[in-house]
Formats: structure tokens, sequence, C-alpha cells
């Protein structure tokens, strides 16, 4: 499997073709960036990836997979959104959600992810 940042493999086959399509688009990116911890919330530790060449500000990304999210934000994913949007208000771009069916060939995750997170 591909690795994403600092020789850390990729936890699904999606988030391992975001890693390919934000190098090929030459962006710079954190894989995993810790924001907080909220106790009891599933996945509240970490947004996928913090793409850290978007201007002005930095672009948190995450990849919702079908086997964890069901193609749909649940209530606990909203809530895990809101949350990591409060927490980086002022300080980033809007949480950008990558579903997995969204995600099936290399060449579908190059084109969404270049429309979502742009050019690096």
């Amino acid at each position: 499997m591909p690795h994403c940042a600092v020789g850390r493999a990729a936890g699904s086959k999606e988030e391992a073709r975001v890693a390919t399509a934000l190098d090929r688009l030459g962006h710079r990116y954190i894989y995993q960036f810790q924001v907080f911890d909220v106790r009891g919330v599933r996945g509240t530790f970490f947004v996928d990836f913090l793409v850290t060449s978007t201007t002005p500000m930095s672009t948190p990304v995450e990849v919702f997979g079908e086997f964890w999210h069901q193609g749909q934000l649940g209530s606990e994913d909203a809530l895990r959104i809101a949350l990591i949007e409060d927490k980086f208000r002022g300080e980033a771009n809007p949480v950008v959600i990558l579903f997995g069916s969204q995600l099936g060939t290399q060449e579908e995750t190059n084109t969404l992810v270049l429309q979502k997170v742009g050019p690096g």
C-alpha cells in the first residue's frame, strides 16, 4: 500500500488514492493530523489529511470510506466535522469530505481532489 507521509502506510485504499492524487498535484500535506481528543466520539483525534499548500489557509480533508461511513454523513460523522471546523475556524479552509464511492479509480480520485482541493 502506498505511503502517505513520513513513511506511514495509508489506512485504506481510498486514503492511498487521495495521497497519490495530492502528490501528483504537488501538494504538501500532513497525514493523520492530530486535531483534538473528545472522549467517547470515535475518530476525533485526527483529520485524514491537512493540506498545507492551499492558500491562503490549509485545508483539512476527510476520506469517508464506505466501510465506515456508508456514503453519507451519520450523526457521529456530522458532529466530528462540526467540531473540526469549529477548532480550525479562521485558521483553515472548511473541511473537504471525499466519499469512497467517488474514489473508485485513481483517475476519478485525481479529478475529484483537483476539483475539491485545487492545484498544488
